[in-house]
């Protein structure tokens, strides 16, 4: 017969790592790269700029188109006060994909047109 106690010398060996292989330090993967975003078309900046409008337009503040061509935006229409017109301005230029704003057509109600 055996010695019981070989048994429980084999077991504690290798629970306390005697006969295990050593341990790698594990480097969690790389996260996929995004692509670099596309630049968005005409049609997405138009519309996104027509639904930042919306509240101005609603409230009766302004009346204003908006036309883009390559990232280049026209605003034509009318304004209350040359502070919602320069609010109108500021909101077109915020909307990613802008690349310029054209608003010599927009006037404010009552002046002449803006130079």
């Amino acid at each position: 017969m055996k010695n019981p106690w070989h048994a429980w010398i084999l077991l504690g060996g290798c629970l306390c790592g005697v006969a295990a292989p050593p341990l790698r330090a594990q480097v969690p993967p790389e996260p996929p790269q995004a692509a670099a975003p596309e630049q968005p078309d005409d049609a997405w900046i138009t519309t996104r700029i027509r639904a930042a409008l919306v509240p101005l337009q609603r409230d009766g503040h302004a009346d204003v188109r908006v036309a883009t061509a390559a990232g280049m935006v026209t605003l034509e229409g009318s304004v209350d006060s040359p502070i919602t017109r320069d609010r109108v301005v500021e909101l077109a230029t915020r909307v990613w994909g802008v690349r310029g704003v054209e608003a010599q057509a927009l006037q404010v109600a009552g002046t002449a047109p803006y130079p």
